[in-house]
C-alpha cells in the first residue's frame, strides 16, 4: 500500500503567502502614488530673497538674477547677448581680485530670455564667515554698476548680427522674426545708442533678485537682504507693439508657410497651470490626422510671453482660408484629449520632482517671478483643478481669437 504525504502547501500557509502579496502589492503603489518630498524654499521678509538650506552641499551658491525684460525680437535678443558677453568679460577681471581669490570664489554669467544671472560659488568651508560673504557681493554689485562702453562694442554687435542672420534663413525663421518684431515694436534708437542704458537699467539692484542655496544659511539672508533696495520697474526704453493683422510676406521657397500667433501675459499670471494645460493639449492636437505639418512655440517670460503655430504642407495654399483651417483643428478637441494630456503632464512632473537637482533648477524661477514658497507641491493640483471648460476655451481663443496676427510666406 503507498504510503500518503502530506501536500507541501496547506491553506493556512497559502493564506498567508496571499496576504503577504497583497500588502505588498498595496504598499508598492502607495509608494509609486506618494508625492515627493519637496525642498523647503524661504522667502527673506516678504524681499525678493529666496534660500533652500542644504547641509551635505560642497558649495554655497549665491544667484544674481538681474531682469533684462523678455528677449523677443531679434534685436533684443542681440542685446541681451552682447549684455551677458560683456558681464562675462568683467567677472573674468573679478575672479582675480584679491577679494574673490581668499573665499576661492567661482564666478559665472548665463542668460535666458528675461534675465541675466551671475553665480558665485564659494566652497562650504567658508560658510562661517558671512561678513566675508557680504562683502563680497557687495563688491560685485558695486563693480558691475560702474559701466564704461567698450571701444569694440560695434564690431562685437556687427558680429552678432551676421550670425544672427546666417541662422536664420529658412523659412520658419523668417517667419518668426516677422512676428517677434511685431509683438516686441519696433525701435526708435539704434541698439549701440541705447546699450549703456540697457546696461544700467537691467544690472540694478533696484531690479535684483536674490537666490541662496547652501549650509549655513542662518544668518546669510539678513546679511545680503542689506543689497536688495526693493523691486522696482525697470525704465528701460519700450517700442509699442504693432496691431495684429493679416499679411503677406514675399515668396521665397517653393512651399507655403502660415504663422497664426498672440502674444500672452506673461509667467506671473495665476493661471500658469490652465495655460501650460492648453498649450500641451493644443500641440498634442495639431499632431492629430488630417491636419497640416505644424510647429508649435511658446514661451511665458518676464511679464510677457508669446505663442507661434507654423503650418505648412500641401494644405497651405497662396489664398489660405485661415478660418477654416483653424474651425479644423478646434473640431478635434475633446475632454479625453484634455485629459490624457494633464495626466502625463502631472506624471512628467512627479517623475522630474523626483531628483533633487530637478527641484533645485526650479528655484531660480520660483525667486524670480516671485511665485509662493510651496509652489512645487501646489502645482500638481493647480493641474488638476484646470477645468475642461476652461481649456477650451483658452485653445478656442488660441486658434479664433481676435488678437491673433497671421503671416504668410506663399510659395512662388
Amino acid at each position: 500500500m503507498a504510503e500518503s504525504k502530506s501536500p507541501l502547501f496547506n491553506r493556512t500557509y497559502l493564506k498567508i503567502i496571499i496576504w503577504v502579496v497583497a500588502i505588498a502589492i498595496v504598499l508598492l503603489t502607495a509608494g509609486q502614488n506618494r508625492s515627493p518630498d519637496y525642498l523647503k524654499i524661504d522667502r527673506y521678509e516678504n524681499t525678493p530673497l529666496y534660500s533652500t538650506q542644504q547641509n551635505d552641499a560642497t558649495y554655497l551658491q549665491i544667484g544674481l538674477l538681474f531682469r533684462t525684460g523678455a528677449a523677443i525680437s531679434n534685436e533684443e535678443q542681440l542685446l541681451q547677448t552682447l549684455l551677458l558677453q560683456t558681464i562675462q568679460q568683467r567677472l573674468n577681471s573679478f575672479a582675480e581680485q584679491p577679494l574673490f581669490t581668499r573665499l576661492e570664489t567661482h564666478l559665472k554669467a548665463d542668460a535666458t530670455p528675461d534675465r541675466i544671472k551671475i553665480n558665485l560659488a564659494i566652497p562650504a568651508k567658508y560658510g562661517a564667515q558671512p561678513g566675508d560673504i557680504l562683502k563680497v557681493t557687495k563688491s560685485l554689485l558695486q563693480q558691475l554698476q560702474e559701466f564704461f562702453p567698450q571701444e569694440a562694442l560695434e564690431q562685437h554687435w556687427n558680429r552678432l548680427e551676421a550670425e544672427l542672420y546666417l541662422s536664420q534663413k529658412d523659412p520658419e525663421s523668417q517667419l518668426l522674426n516677422q512676428f517677434f518684431n511685431q509683438i516686441a515694436g519696433p525701435a526708435s534708437v539704434h541698439p549701440l545708442q541705447r546699450f549703456s542704458g540697457f546696461y544700467r537699467n537691467s544690472i540694478s539692484p533696484a531690479t535684483l533678485t536674490l537666490t541662496l542655496q547652501g549650509p549655513n544659511l542662518e544668518t546669510l539672508p539678513q546679511l545680503l537682504s542689506s543689497l536688495l533696495p526693493g523691486y522696482q520697474s525697470s525704465s528701460a526704453l519700450t517700442a509699442s507693439a504693432i496691431s495684429p493683422a493679416f499679411r503677406r510676406l514675399t515668396p521665397k521657397g517653393n512651399r507655403s508657410y502660415l504663422l497664426a500667433g498672440l502674444a500672452l501675459p506673461g509667467r506671473q499670471q495665476n493661471n500658469f497651470a490652465q495655460e501650460l494645460l492648453a498649450v500641451r493639449t493644443l500641440q498634442q492636437l495639431l499632431n492629430q490626422p488630417g491636419l497640416p505639418e505644424s510647429r508649435l512655440i511658446w514661451k511665458s517670460l518676464d511679464k510677457q510671453g508669446y505663442l507661434a503655430m507654423i503650418l505648412h504642407g500641401t494644405m497651405i495654399s497662396a489664398e489660405p482660408r485661415v478660418d477654416l483651417i483653424m474651425q479644423s483643428v478646434l473640431s478635434q478637441l475633446n475632454d479625453d484629449l484634455i485629459n490624457a494630456t494633464r495626466s502625463q503632464l502631472q506624471d512628467d512632473f512627479k517623475r522630474q520632482m523626483e531628483q533633487t537637482d530637478a527641484q533645485l533648477s526650479q528655484l531660480d524661477t520660483i525667486a524670480f517671478y516671485q511665485l509662493p514658497v510651496d509652489y512645487l507641491a501646489r502645482f500638481d493640483k493647480q493641474l488638476t483643478q484646470a477645468e475642461n471648460q476652461s481649456v477650451r476655451e483658452l485653445i478656442t481663443h488660441y486658434l479664433t481669437g481676435p488678437k491673433q496676427y497671421q503671416l504668410l510666406l506663399p510659395a512662388y
